[in-house]
């Protein structure tokens, strides 16, 4: 046979193999998720925003997950976040039978070391998030204080679930580099307990999520002040509410206050462990895609007040990996005025 004239016919045997590959390469996937259920490790206490989306998401998940497995939420709150972390990294099944979502601001305590730090951030494997919660400085509007310059001259007390959560860093933080009075209580689980501390009035306000807020505690938000917000952009429906990073100015924390508030991409998204095979993590990628994108989960976000801007997981993985490479000059800056020791 002509060298030349087998080309072809080499080629096409090729494609036609890979055009099997792929179906069996799907039906491997769904043979392994019929009839199993996949574990949602939420790094939070029950009642709070990540428990939320994820039990929304999960019907719209079941529906376009290979094999169509169940979902169900795993609560796994504790120091700030790291409990669920350091679970997920050194604990949690690696066969695709178990997911999880951290907190905002988890992936960094990774490198400031704030509470028994077990896990690399950047080894995760991201899966893609619904929304980029944008957190705030939110109090109530009895305690007089409007903005981060009051807050300078009144104390006001802030919950907060442990120094590894945004709820204790960012407000320590800000206390060093803007000279503010906040005053930060841990110990509260999850979310849920800074919104049941806040309805008794035990704490005046916290950190965190604004969105999370408006559908936890929706009949409270006539009643806060919003300071600052700690992100990249303005808040869609507080446009007027100043940036943190625009606030300080000094160049060196300029760049802790731009690290902090890029994690909002992070607020909101699921990840797998590492070790988990990767046909079943492109499928779970897939199934969070769609999910995002179904237009009945929309529109039903939209009714229940939830915000959707959905973060693909390579602006996930990439927001991971800034984090871990992040000049150690200004980790250690951060572990100072947090008054850690460096490692």
């Amino acid at each position: 046979m002509n060298s030349r004239n087998s080309l072809p016919v080499i080629a096409a045997a090729a494609i036609a193999m890979a055009g099997f590959a792929a179906p069996a390469a799907a039906d491997a996937v769904a043979d392994f998720y019929k009839g199993k259920t996949i574990t949602v490790v939420v790094a939070a206490g029950p009642g709070g925003g990540h428990t939320q989306y994820t039990q929304y998401l999960a019907p719209y998940l079941e529906k376009y997950m290979p094999g169509n497995p169940n979902f169900i939420v795993q609560n796994m709150g504790g120091a700030g976040g790291t409990k669920g972390a350091n679970f997920l990294y050194s604990k949690g099944r690696t066969d695709g039978t178990m997911i999880g979502i951290l907190l905002s601001d988890t992936p960094l305590a990774s490198r400031l070391r704030t509470t028994g730090v077990k896990y690399v951030a950047s080894e995760f494997q991201f899966l893609g998030g619904a929304d980029q919660p944008r957190s705030a400085f939110i109090v109530y509007k009895s305690t007089g204080v409007k903005s981060i310059d009051d807050a300078k001259s009144t104390e006001v007390v802030l919950g907060s679930t442990g120094k590894g959560s945004q709820t204790y860093v960012v407000p320590t933080l800000i206390n060093s580099m803007l000279g503010t009075k906040f005053k930060v209580i841990t110990g509260y689980r999850g979310m849920g307990g800074i919104y049941i501390a806040l309805d008794k009035k035990e704490v005046a306000g916290f950190q965190s999520s604004w969105s999370g807020i408006k559908i936890a505690r929706p009949h409270l938000v006539d009643q806060l002040n919003l300071l600052a917000t700690n992100a990249l952009t303005p808040l869609k429906d507080r446009p007027d509410v100043p940036l943190l990073k625009d606030l300080v100015k000094n160049p060196e924390d300029k760049q802790i206050a731009e690290l902090l508030g890029g994690n909002m991409i992070l607020g909101r998204g699921w990840l797998a462990p590492p070790g988990v095979p990767a046909d079943r993590v492109a499928a779970l990628r897939a199934a969070f895609k769609k999910s995002f994108e179904d237009p009945e989960a929309i529109a039903g976000a939209e009714q229940r007040k939830m915000t959707w801007e959905s973060a693909t997981w390579q602006e996930m993985q990439a927001a991971a990996e800034r984090i871990t490479k992040t000049d150690q000059a200004i980790i250690d800056r951060m572990q100072a005025a947090l008054g850690l020791k460096k490692k």
